[in-house]
């Protein structure tokens, strides 16, 4: 069975509202509440002759700025909000066998399976049943970690830093979101939760999401210029952060900002782009659903690799942890 060729059943995405389940972390450290939240300042927005240098401060000895923002975390979070237990399952919905499962994800593992259906990038998942939680990370030592991505993500922190009123400079701090997102099988007629955390380095003054980035001039603030492969990876963390606008910078070859343009989700999905996510979440349900049945008692963990072979789930251990300094 080839997973990214197979068409599989009809799956809809269904977005839950008004969560509003937010926490910050702090290297191991993880405090639940809004008080981090960074503000746009929305002068800037739609500003031309703007000069802002993204790799202000830049220190190539300190890798603090990559995010390692892991399953670990989100263990924490459940444990001191036990959020998940005051959400009752979604029985209002008529016709659907509720899975008893829920699963809860960082962003970047659905962005990661993505990358592996379209462009087949390398991928190894580990997940861990507990409370009958299923948690699932990714192995980011599979990444191209060189000076270039530490250099783009220092500069894409620093922009944030920048052009919102955050309250921690430091680049160790992180705010996180999480959305719960309802998968709706409508072959089967069977129904999954699973809940998604994102790192937001914006909200506006409505206390919306707001997804920042930077890109090189020659898109020259227009979003239909982007490369295919760059504007989807936009829209899919707008999509699971639950972000409606983009705020992104236009960078020289000296890495200074000149303008700051601000995009519609929906310019991504009308128009030049017609992106959605039919096959990506046809695929998290059918690879989710197996991973369910692979592991059943509380403790157990596998390993995940998805392929354009097939998916590739095998019994995992303590020592699977030292695979990746963090999933």
């Amino acid at each position: 069975m080839k997973p990214f060729e197979e068409h599989f059943q009809a799956v809809i995405a269904k977005p839950v509202k008004d969560l509003n389940l937010e926490y910050t972390t702090f290297r191991e450290t993880v405090t639940p509440g809004i008080d981090f939240r960074p503000y746009l300042n929305e002068d800037i927005v739609n500003q031309k002759y703007v000069q802002i240098n993204v790799m202000d401060g830049f220190n190539p000895d300190h890798v603090s700025q990559m995010n390692n923002h892991s399953i670990y975390h989100l263990y924490e979070y459940e444990k001191k909000t036990g959020f998940i237990s005051d959400i009752p399952a979604t029985n209002q919905f008529s016709g659907f066998y509720e899975m008893p499962t829920r699963f809860l994800l960082c962003r970047y593992v659905i962005c990661l399976l993505d990358d592996a259906m379209r462009k087949h990038a390398p991928v190894e998942l580990l997940a861990i049943r507990k409370n009958g939680v299923i948690y699932i990370g990714a192995n980011k030592k599979l990444e191209r970690i060189d000076d270039d991505r530490v250099m783009a993500a220092f500069g894409g922190l620093n922009f944030a830093k920048k052009v919102t009123t955050s309250i921690d400079p430091s680049f160790e701090t992180h705010h996180s979101v999480v959305k719960e997102l309802r998968l709706e099988n409508t072959v089967k007629r069977t129904a999954m939760t699973i809940f998604i955390s994102s790192v937001v380095r914006a909200f506006d003054h409505k206390n919306n999401v707001i997804e920042l980035k930077t890109v090189k001039s020659n898109v020259a603030g227009k979003i239909q210029n982007l490369p295919g492969s760059k504007a989807r990876s936009w829209w899919l963390r707008a999509l699971l952060s639950g972000a409606d606008r983009i705020v992104y910078g236009l960078r020289r070859q000296d890495m200074v900002v000149h303008e700051v343009h601000e995009a519609d989700i929906n310019d991504l999905t009308t128009g030049h782009f017609h992106f959605d996510g039919n096959e990506l979440f046809e695929f998290v349900f059918h690879l989710f659903e197996r991973i369910d049945n692979f592991i059943r008692g509380d403790g157990q963990m596998c390993l995940v690799r998805p392929n354009e072979k097939g998916e590739i789930i095998t019994p995992a251990t303590s020592a699977d942890f030292n695979r990746s300094p963090f999933w």
